[in-house]
């Protein structure tokens, strides 16, 4: 199954940056960023005055093409003109969730080797502790955005007038299909994270058509550590639209307060977002009209849900379904028209095959297990993870996403099973694995299945853990578990489902937790 064919308008063989820069000088009075915590508004001229700056200044310190930044960091006024700024020197970025703690964070400094951090002040004592832990503090420069506790580590110097602006000019940096533009995160079955590698390139492809959505204001509360933080920085630059940020996380309140003061026509959030604002007694007295596009995405999202934002919007805009993964981006969405179950059709320029166990394609109606690919583009693969890149790829090189699925006869999407063993949480990916290391910790515990279970309006899963206990151990409580994985992980991973405790686990032949089984038992009432 294919997706419309389409070249695309920007050289997918230019740099990022190139096109940055020169898209940023078309408009130059267009805001394209409003601060949702300060009413602070930035143009496009500003921004590329202060990309300028940045690029300028660290090509001064000796950072370029081959290295690797760690953002940390909150949507903050000044982050997206320099995650910019990287890109137009051939940094690449690899984005971190400011709420890691210093154990998850050091993961991946570990594999990137990050010669900069950019942190937020309140992250910035973890970081720090987090540079040691990876061995790299001696080489890694740490800059706060914010507030930073001394000028020596105060972001603003970045941004500080060089006299050369009016010569800067962006670099060809070579090879755009292997330059990185950033790494993103992600988890497989084996638990920690690794580093998806995104081209220039990529990047650029990902924006095929160019719609200018100059009149509208763009929200999306996620960070940079999310691909859809990502998406939304990048089409303010390339749709020409207006991206309103803000440094607080997602709660109702904060909602009903920004759609009061903007005219929000493009809403980005998890369908448990979505479900938290429609069932707020406030939602009946606000005014929507504004909105013309609610994306929704992240987690599983049910009927219901869909069918209560729907209304919502009834006669000015609609939600919208879209799939995608880390590692090949936006593969299907339902632009066109909306189908119960269904997350769409395949994407521009994208292909998707259905395949058995045995890597047979199948056809309409079949379930099997979705591979993609994108037409030109090659999946770069996990960052220092030889291994991992190759287990990605079917023997045709096609990727393996280890979600279950079927298109119908009108070439719809659905997805009945999600990756396997990675659920999430409040759009929060938790790894079992990593929640199982730490129980397994504990004295007495024999064998432990981490799982999810759906919270009560189907939006979100909550971290349960089911434990057998040693026959001669100490009698382990269910309290004493919570209390040492709320220790130990950060807060998504901690057991919002409890703790339950079984004499023996289904297994496999070969002495493998059966996780489905187990999660199928759960929600039958067999382990209670």
């Amino acid at each position: 199954w294919s997706g419309p064919r389409q070249p695309c308008v920007f050289n997918p063989e230019c740099n990022y940056g190139q096109i940055v820069m020169n898209l940023l000088e078309r408009s130059p009075d267009k805001v394209i960023q409003i601060d949702g915590d300060t009413g602070a508004t930035m143009t496009r001229a500003e921004m590329r005055l202060r990309i300028v700056r940045v690029a300028q200044n660290l090509t001064k310190l000796g950072y370029g093409v081959g290295d690797i930044a760690s953002v940390v960091a909150v949507n903050s006024e000044n982050l997206a003109p320099l995650v910019l700024a990287l890109q137009v020197i051939g940094v690449g970025f690899n984005a971190l969730a400011p709420s890691f703690d210093a154990d998850e964070m050091a993961h991946m400094m570990r594999q990137t080797q990050s010669k900069l951090v950019f942190c937020d002040a309140d992250n910035y004592d973890t970081v720090q502790v987090a540079t040691r832990k990876a061995a790299n503090d001696d080489s890694c420069r740490i800059f706060v955005m914010e507030n930073a506790p001394n000028d020596d580590c105060a972001v603003d110097q970045l941004f500080r007038a060089t006299g050369a602006e009016h010569v800067f000019y962006p670099k060809y940096l070579g090879d755009s299909y292997s330059l990185i533009a950033n790494i993103t995160c992600s988890s497989g079955t084996t638990g920690l994270p690794k580093g998806v590698c995104y081209s220039h390139a990529q990047t650029i492809a990902g924006f095929c058509k160019v719609a200018n959505f100059d009149d509208g204001i763009c929200l999306n509360f996620s960070t940079l550590y999310w691909g859809t933080g990502v998406y939304v920085l990048n089409m303010a630059v390339m749709n020409n639209s207006t991206r309103l940020i803000t440094r607080r996380s997602f709660s109702t309140d904060l909602f009903f307060e920004l759609i009061a003061k903007y005219k929000i026509r493009f809403l980005y959030t998890p369908a448990s977002y979505a479900a938290a604002i429609a069932g707020d007694p406030r939602v009946a007295g606000t005014d929507l009209t504004s909105i013309k596009f609610w994306a929704l995405g992240a987690s599983n999202v049910s009927e219901s849900i869909r069918d209560t934002v729907d209304e919502l919007l009834k006669g000015h805009g609609r939600s919208y379904n879209f799939y995608g993964t880390s590692e090949s981006g936006f593969l299907a969405a339902d632009f066109f028209k909306r189908k119960p179950n269904a997350v769409g059709k395949v994407g521009t320029n994208m292909q998707v095959r259905i395949l058995d166990e045995d890597g047979n394609p199948l056809g309409v109606g079949e379930q099997g297990e979705v591979v993609v690919q994108s037409l030109g583009i090659k999946f770069l693969g996990y960052y220092k993870n030889e291994e991992a890149s190759r287990e990605a790829l079917d023997k045709e090189g096609w990727f393996r996403t280890g979600d279950i699925g079927y298109f119908d006869e009108e070439q719809y999407l659905y997805l009945v099973d999600r990756k396997k063993d990675i659920f999430k949480y409040m759009g929060n990916q938790v790894s079992p694995s990593e929640v199982e290391a730490v129980i397994e910790q504990l004295p007495g515990v024999q064998h432990v299945c981490v799982t999810g279970l759906p919270n009560e309006d189907k939006t979100s899963d909550l971290v349960t853990a089911v434990i057998q206990r040693e026959p001669a151990g100490p009698q382990l409580s269910a309290a004493e578990v919570i209390d040492h994985v709320a220790k130990h992980l950060s807060d998504p991973k901690h057991l919002r489902g409890g703790v339950f405790f079984v004499e023996e686990f289904p297994m496999t032949t070969n002495g493998k937790i059966l996780r489905r089984k187990v999660r199928q038992m759960l929600l039958d009432g067999v382990i209670n």
